[in-house]
């Protein structure tokens, strides 16, 4: 017998395809199947067709879901749409060595390969499989298996993928009466090598395959090249990348799918991976010459420097004619009453009446509340739904975040939702001449925008709007609440009430009015801004600051930018916690995308996704109560007590977070991180206006105290760019 000759067949790796880590479903399904996939959410083509070494290709999916997901450009983009989150797991991707042997033909390997899914029973489970087997080079003897696992179910309707299969994670065995964790790298090896031993006594072949830990030295190099073709998703990434660099039309879209205007350097930023600068220079002008691209002008003619694109431009104009529409109706709802409800209102102030009455008796169709944090907006539009509800006015409230639904909810909005899920569920809600509010409507992106004005107008309803343009943006291309605002007009909330200092009030205003030297020079007369000359000083320094707070756990948070150094806090301050004794107790593990996390009683929890089950918000915070095993129990910060399986609702430590997770948290005691990157404009603003009086704030930044760290500083208090509306420049014109 030839037991083990030939080692390398029995080897099998899995891992998961991460957002994170600039995984995209799109790209790896078409590089797997050798082909082209675009991927519709960012408008990116990937092809993988030049390389010729796919032998086999098929997609598994259950029998009651739609024939049309065995196509990989519809499965794949069905799987970039349901994956909201910047770290969500897309995809399994596993490679599997198959057996080389000259008796084996593509048929005898086309089985082999069904037979382990088949046994992993991903399909049976509900899930989608792609499979791709590759043949090897010339002089090479890699024969193997590409598999790419949905990482949700298929809904029972069969027409979109679902919840996250958390049940089909790593099973439990017991070994010696203890239970044991088997992982899907260590089952899928095991059966590989029994399906395969089991196929060779079948045809009556002499081969076997070994444990893995036997495969002899000479073997190692063929191993290690189906080790790369699991690891080099940097190179895949950075392959694709540079076809799709190439593209000028490509880099347009994918500028222009967060920013309404741009400059000469955000091409080139775009560029910067081509390592031929004549290369790049060519493409960047390819871009600014193309007939798509419009140049901006000041009205005194002088140019900009700034470009938008015709599709841009359209969009926006077709949002604001919308818009014109609306607020050329006429309205009369009880605009006499109301007059006398607001006079007679108790507890508000001047300025909040004036802003009442502009929102309420106008009878124009829209209409625009701003103010910055800490101004009372929620206050004055908690009073408006009251006050219209009175008066019989059905009154439907949105905000693009579920943290903002709920503050609205708190407010005493009794029909609220989500932007997106107002506009997804716009069939089934009842809607005609409501009055729909809009807060956070800064927030709101231009696309939704578009559909938004359209259901408005179509169901003849008022619309207030109110926001702050100052604060946090939208993610993808925004800027319409501003453009909105100068358009139709606005009613301003400017006094800060949140603040009895001066100075702090003073400094919000600054911030609020892009004055933002002047703002840094008042947090650092006040030592409100600290300077070091790492990032781990920051932190540490930060943490220790932090540490001296006499307010409680849940009324004070560490808000930075990156996602990466709100890990880093969580860690950090939990070991603090831990070594001074605020927590004790049992402390319980799960891993999570790789990543061990450990929890006990008292600690911090953000939530990550919604849950109507359990009525908890993606972005709520709360506090654990008790921990075990398969149950923890936690207290939120609006003092529900919710109990929960650990291994299916996600959430991670809250004692640092995002601002756009802090968005409408109720907090005491703010400290900011900042590391010279990204835009903090709404993390200094919020933290600032959110802060009671006579409490010490503190914004550390990475970098010696310098004039240009003080640039830095500034530039990203004040880094707009991205959400600027094209219209803010009056004259333009193609750039040919």
């Amino acid at each position: 017998m030839k037991i083990g000759v030939e080692m390398a067949i029995q080897f099998a790796r899995i891992e998961f395809l991460r957002r994170s880590e600039g995984g995209d479903s799109c790209r790896k399904a078409a590089y797997n199947a050798r082909t082209i996939v675009k991927n519709k959410q960012i408008g990116i083509k990937y092809n993988f067709s030049h390389k010729k070494d796919n032998v086999y290709h098929t997609v598994l999916i259950p029998d009651y879901v739609n024939q049309k997901f065995k196509n990989i450009q519809t499965l794949m983009n069905e799987v970039e749409r349901t994956a909201k989150r910047d770290n969500s797991q897309l995809l399994k991707d596993i490679v599997i060595a198959l057996p080389d042997d000259k008796e084996l033909n593509l048929e005898h390997r086309i089985e082999i390969t069904h037979q382990i899914v088949d046994a992993m029973q991903w399909v049976q489970n509900g899930l989608g499989v792609q499979i791709d087997i590759h043949k090897p080079n010339i002089g090479d003897k890699n024969w193997h298996a590409h598999i790419l696992v949905t990482t949700r179910r298929f809904k029972e309707n069969g027409e979109e993928l679902g919840d996250k299969a958390v049940d089909l994670e790593a099973k439990f065995v017991t070994v010696k009466g203890q239970w044991r964790i088997i992982k899907d790298s260590e089952m899928i090896n095991e059966i590989a090598k029994d399906i395969i031993n089991a196929y060779f006594a079948k045809l009556g072949l002499p081969y076997r395959v070994d444990e893995k830990s036997e495969v002899p030295g000479k073997h190692i190099g063929r191993i290690r090249n189906l080790i790369n073709e699991v690891v080099n998703e940097n190179e895949l990434r950075k392959e694709a990348h540079l076809k799709i660099i190439n593209d000028a039309d490509v880099i347009t879209d994918s500028i222009t799918h967060y920013k309404s205007i741009f400059t000469k350097q955000d091409v080139e930023k775009a560029v910067k991976d081509i390592p031929d600068p004549t290369a790049r220079e060519q493409l960047v002008q390819q871009v600014l010459s193309s007939n798509r691209i419009l140049e901006l002008y000041h009205d005194d003619g002088e140019s900009s420097k700034y470009f938008t694109t015709i599709e841009v431009r359209n969009e926006e104009t077709r949002i604001i004619r919308i818009a014109n529409k609306i607020n050329n109706r006429v309205y009369y709802n009880d605009i006499y009453n109301l007059k006398s409800d607001i006079e007679g209102l108790a507890n508000v102030s001047e300025e909040q009446k004036q802003a009442l009455r502009h929102i309420l008796l106008s009878t124009s169709g829209v209409r625009v509340l701003r103010g910055r944090a800490g101004t009372g907006k929620s206050y004055v539009l908690a009073k408006a739904h009251k006050l219209a509800t009175n008066r019989g006015q059905k009154v439907i409230g949105l905000a693009p975040t579920h943290k903002a639904v709920s503050e609205l909810r708190s407010k005493g909005y009794t029909e609220v939702y989500t932007v997106k899920g107002f506009l997804y569920n716009r069939k089934k809600i009842f809607m005609q001449d409501s009055l729909i509010v809009v807060d956070e409507a800064g927030m709101v992106g231009t696309k939704a925008y578009a559909e938004l004005f359209r259901v408005v107008r179509k169901n003849h309803c008022q619309l207030i709007l109110a926001g702050d343009e100052k604060q946090l943006a939208s993610i993808e291309r925004g800027g319409m609440f501003e453009m909105l605002s100068n358009n139709f007009g606005s009613h301003v909330l400017i006094d800060i009430r949140r603040q009895s200092e001066n100075w702090s009030r003073e400094a919000a205003t600054k911030f609020a009015e892009s004055n933002i030297l002047s703002g840094i020079t008042l947090l650092r007369q006040n030592k409100c801004v600290k300077f070091d000359n790492t990032l781990q000083d920051s932190i540490s320094k930060l943490i220790y600051d932090w540490s001296l707070s006499k307010f409680k756990l849940h009324e004070k948070l560490v808000i930075t930018v990156r996602n990466k150094d709100v890990d880093i806090l969580n860690s950090s301050i939990r070991s603090l916690l831990k070594a001074n004794g605020t927590l004790q107790g049992t402390e319980y593990r799960r891993s999570i995308a790789g990543r061990k996390e450990s929890y006990m009683a008292g600690d911090r929890i953000v939530f990550q996704k919604s849950d109507k089950d359990l009525q908890i918000q993606n972005s709520e915070f709360a506090t654990l109560t008790s921990v075990n095993k398969n149950e923890f129990v936690a207290k939120t910060d609006a003092g529900k007590e919710v109990s929960f399986d650990p291994s299916k609702i996600q959430f991670k430590h809250g004692y640092a977070s995002t601002i756009y997770k802090a968005q409408g948290a109720s907090i005491k005691d703010v400290y900011v991180l900042h590391n010279g990157v990204s835009n903090i404009s709404s993390s200094a603003g919020i933290a600032l206006a959110s802060k009671p009086p006579n409490i010490e704030r503190k914004c550390r930044t990475t970098g010696p105290f310098s004039q240009a760290s003080i640039s830095s500083l500034k530039r990203g208090l004040s880094n707009k760019a991205r959400c600027t509306p094209w219209a803010k420049y009056t004259n333009f014109c193609s750039f040919n």
